[in-house]
Parts: C-alpha cells; sequence; structure tokens
C-alpha cells in the first residue's frame, strides 16, 4: 500500500469473489502502534474479536466486512452520500457479482474539479431565466414567491423563503449559473 500510495485494498477468495476491503483505518488498530492507539474501554478488557484484530497477521482477520459497494451506474451524488452515511473513503464498483473497479473521495474530488459549469445563453433574459428554472427544479422553491432581475450580468434575488438554509441555497444555485458575474440575495426568510 505504501509503494502504491494506496490507502485500501479489495480482499478477494479464491473465486475472484470480493469479501472485504483492508485500509489505511483497519491497520491502525495493530497492536503494533502500542495501547495509545486504542480507547481506554478497549484498554482495559479486550474482546476476542477486537484482539484478533488487533494481533492478527491475516488479512482476512483485519479486514473491514461487510464491504459496501454500488452498481456501476450509480450517480457519483449518490457515492458521496454513501460514503459519508458510512464514514469511507473508497467503494468497490460492481457489475452483477464482479468488482470492476474503486471509486475514493480523490475520484469524486477529480471530477467536480474537473466539471465545467453549464452553458447559458448569452443576455440577461436568459440568465434570468436559467436562474429561476434552478431555482424552481433544483431547490423546489415556489415560483410565485421568489423573483430575479438581472442587469449586466449581475443577479438579484427577491421574495421570500421559508428558511436560512433556503436562502443560502438560492445564492449558490444563483452563483452555479454560467455567466452570473455576481449575486444580491434580497430573500427574506418567513417561516411557515
Amino acid at each position: 500500500m505504501l509503494e502504491n500510495r494506496i490507502s485500501g485494498l479489495p480482499v478477494c477468495d479464491d473465486d475472484g469473489k470480493l469479501v472485504g476491503i483492508l485500509s489505511e483505518g483497519d491497520l491502525l488498530r495493530r497492536a503494533e502502534l502500542g495501547s495509545a492507539a486504542w480507547p481506554s474501554a478497549l484498554r482495559e478488557r479486550t474482546e476476542p474479536e477486537a484482539f484478533t484484530n488487533r494481533y492478527s497477521w491475516r488479512v482476512g482477520d483485519v479486514m473491514t466486512r461487510p464491504v459496501v459497494t454500488v452498481d456501476e451506474d450509480t450517480p457519483l451524488g449518490r457515492i458521496g452520500a454513501i460514503m459519508a452515511a458510512n464514514q469511507i473513503k473508497r467503494i468497490p464498483v460492481m457489475r452483477a457479482e464482479e468488482m470492476v473497479g474503486i471509486i475514493s473521495r480523490s475520484d469524486i474530488l477529480r471530477a467536480i474539479a474537473a466539471a465545467v459549469p453549464d452553458a447559458v445563453a448569452g443576455g440577461d433574459e436568459a440568465m434570468r431565466r436559467a436562474v429561476l428554472a434552478r431555482l424552481c427544479s433544483d431547490l423546489g422553491l415556489d415560483r410565485r414567491a421568489i423573483d430575479v432581475t438581472v442587469e449586466n450580468g449581475n443577479v438579484s434575488l427577491l421574495g421570500q423563503v421559508d428558511s436560512q438554509a433556503e436562502r443560502e441555497a438560492a445564492r449558490v444555485a444563483a452563483e452555479t449559473v454560467g455567466g452570473v458575474g455576481g449575486v444580491r440575495n434580497r430573500l427574506r426568510v418567513v417561516p411557515d
């Protein structure tokens, strides 16, 4: 892992079936790190599973299982949510029962960095329509409660939303429309 600069490896059985993942986190629980690496509860009384995990030299004893996997057509946003929910840094990608790759957090970051903003037709009116569409379709804001004006590429958001989180999300949604020079957020928070 050190030589190849990777932080996790898939573990397969003799038939090539994925049975676990060996990660840096699994190895940080090793006895070689001393008792400081272990929570005090485990230092006082070690459960048999924890003992095996800490002292065994077999990959099968140390690896993480069961393995969280995704299908190869899973959207990146969903993969990111799965990683966050399971507090993991990599996920094997499957085609039926066959592992066809591994996606990591750094892969997702590279995709974000390489993303090109959506192209928007030129002109203030086209930009206004694009911002409105994003606010209504992506955020589900009520078209009757908001208004958008654009002057020389600068967007003003007017009207009301239900929460501060919606207000901030509206600003971000407007900023992500291609060609927007700036956003003046005049939305008022009026809770239900």
